[in-house]
Order: structure tokens, then C-alpha cells, then sequence
């Protein structure tokens, strides 16, 4: 009995790629705010240097880029800004283009007492997972746990300030039929969790990208994705890879470049333009 597709690498793939976008989304809400902000700066983006967050208004394109030669494009804006219990909270849109489709991510970023929150909702990446899976299997069940999702920040920005996440690990659990050579199919079960690790500040330094020269705090952190995909025919094949995120952030406008180093790939983003 042979199975059309190779499941146990395209299944994992397509796991391991849509928490992939729901990091980038964490990542690209990357902002910090100040209690006390300084003259000309309304505490919501891009009016004083204290805060690392997208300018309301203007909109920032990104060029994403992997080792293997695959690339993308993403767009990034704060759509919506509200009061809720004295704060402001901002909802930011990224559209992510990459192999001729189309994506929107959408996060929320607030920051109160010190610290800036990124909440990561449940994301589209995450039933892109669902929809790109079907077309290889009958997806039978399908469960999603770890939403949202929150990122820390500590406001200092400065060596060895704080990146902490909150939330039990995201995890997605999908049970599958799927089809064979001969008539019928099989029954399996994809697991895929990530879980992150907290980081840090280690650097404030400049950098230049096609958008121009930014003095940016830079962070580290990482990320632990594991996979595990069997069926009722074949032994499990599992996988944990570790993957190293390298972040920079500018006041008024959020993040400036990023790097994610895993076992095989390495994954660039950059800022190509404000607007």
C-alpha cells in the first residue's frame, strides 16, 4: 500500500511553515512604549524616541528571504488604534505575500507599567495549516490550543532588558484519511507544538537596510518546534528543531530586520521601504 504524497515530509513541512508565520506575526508587533513619553509624542507610535512601534499612517514593506532561495514580500501597518483601561491598544495588520498567495496576520499591541504586551491571536497561518493540509488528506479533526499568545517587552530597551512570552505552547493536533495508490486510504495523525523561550537585549546598535540607517536595541530569543506525524501503517517520525531569532527594533518603527536561524534554513527579513 503506498500513500500518493510523502506525508511525513509534506505534512511536517507545512506545520513547521505555518508556525513559522504565526512567530512572524509575534515578531512584527514588536513595539515598546513609555509611561512618561517625551514632548511631541502621543505614547502611540512614532512620536518619541521611546517608542518602538510603527508610525501611525505610513506603511512599512518588507522583503523576506530564505536560505534555500524561496522569498516573500510583507506590508505592515497599524490599522486601528483604541483606548481601553487607560491604554492605548493598536491592531496591526501584516499582509504577507509568498508563492503567489496572499495572507493577512492581525496582533494587537499595548503597553502599561513598564511593559509592552504583544498578544497573538489566533492566527491565519494556523488555518492556512488546516486548508494547505487538505488538499492532501481529509482533515477529520483539527484542534488548536496556546492562543493568544504574549510577548514582553521590557520598556528600558536597553542591555539585558527583558523579552519574556506568556502562554502555554501553541500546539495543533489534526487527525487525517489519507488517500493510497489503490482505492481507500489510511488513518493518521499530525502533532505539531512550538513552544518559546525567553530572551533578552543583548545590543543597541545602528544598522542599514534599503529603508535607510536605523539605531536599533537588539534582541535574542528562540523557539522550540516539534513535530510528529504517523499513520495506522507506519512507525511515528518525529522531529524537534530549535530555531534562533535574532530581532532589531527602532523607536517609530518597530522592527527593522530579524534573522531565524534553524538546523537547515536561515530566514531574513528586512526593511525595504517606508512610506
Amino acid at each position: 500500500m503506498k500513500i500518493k504524497t510523502a506525508p511525513s515530509i509534506t505534512l511536517g513541512r507545512f506545520a513547521k511553515s505555518a508556525l513559522a508565520l504565526a512567530v512572524l506575526a509575534m515578531s512584527f508587533t514588536a513595539c515598546k512604549d513609555d509611561d512618561d513619553p517625551k514632548p511631541g509624542g502621543d505614547g502611540d507610535g512614532g512620536g518619541t524616541e521611546k517608542v518602538f512601534i510603527p508610525t501611525k499612517g505610513k506603511t512599512y514593506s518588507y522583503k523576506m528571504t530564505d536560505s534555500d532561495g524561496s522569498s516573500g514580500d510583507m506590508i505592515t501597518k497599524i490599522v486601528s488604534s483604541k483606548d481601553s483601561a487607560g491604554m492605548q491598544v493598536h491592531t496591526v495588520n501584516h499582509i504577507v505575500k509568498e508563492d503567489g498567495e496572499e495572507m493577512t496576520l492581525v496582533s494587537k499591541a499595548y503597553a502599561k507599567g513598564g511593559t509592552t504586551t504583544n498578544e497573538l491571536p489566533y492566527p491565519a497561518a494556523i488555518k492556512a495549516l488546516e486548508a494547505q493540509i487538505g488538499e492532501i488528506a481529509e482533515v477529520t479533526e483539527f484542534k488548536v490550543t496556546g492562543f493568544p499568545q504574549y510577548q514582553l517587552f521590557e520598556n528600558n530597551g536597553k542591555v539585558n532588558s527583558a523579552l519574556n512570552f506568556k502562554g502555554d505552547p501553541i500546539k495543533v493536533v489534526m487527525e487525517l484519511e489519507i488517500p493510497v495508490e489503490d482505492e481507500g486510504s489510511i488513518l493518521g495523525r499530525l502533532e505539531a507544538r512550538m513552544t518559546y523561550k525567553n530572551g533578552k537585549a543583548v545590543a543597541e546598535e545602528s544598522i542599514t537596510t534599503p529603508a535607510g540607517e536605523f539605531k536599533c536595541t537588539k534582541w535574542e530569543y528562540s523557539y522550540e518546534v516539534y513535530t510528529k506525524f504517523e499513520t495506522q501503517v507506519t512507525e511515528p517520525e518525529i522531529s524537534t528543531e530549535q530555531v534562533n531569532v535574532t530581532l532589531w527594533t527602532a523607536p517609530g518603527v518597530g522592527v527593522v530586520k530579524s534573522i531565524e536561524k534553524g538546523e537547515e534554513t536561515t530566514s531574513t527579513t528586512e526593511l525595504r521601504k517606508v512610506e
